[in-house]
């Protein structure tokens, strides 16, 4: 399983200057196939400068592969932008 790409990302208005919220669009290969797949996903600054990334899917959102496996991917695609 590899994450190909993270596109369509649009930046979504908050009033929180350390907290930025983004929708995108994830393009995963996994058992020979391709999907796209919808995220939700808020990148989060400490005072020390270490970036926390939470991730969320729209509620319907199904995989014929273990979640927590795409959603560590999905993160370390993110931290690479």
């Amino acid at each position: 399983m590899k994450v190909l790409e993270i596109n369509s990302v649009a930046v979504e208005d908050n009033l929180i200057y350390y907290r930025r919220n983004y929708t995108a669009i994830a393009k995963i290969e996994y058992l020979a196939k391709q999907e796209d797949v919808r995220i939700a996903f808020t990148i989060e600054i400490d005072p020390l400068g270490r970036k926390t990334i939470s991730l969320n899917y729209p509620c319907g959102t199904t995989f014929d592969y273990p979640v927590i496996p795409v959603t560590q991917s999905i993160k370390e695609k993110v931290l690479s932008l």
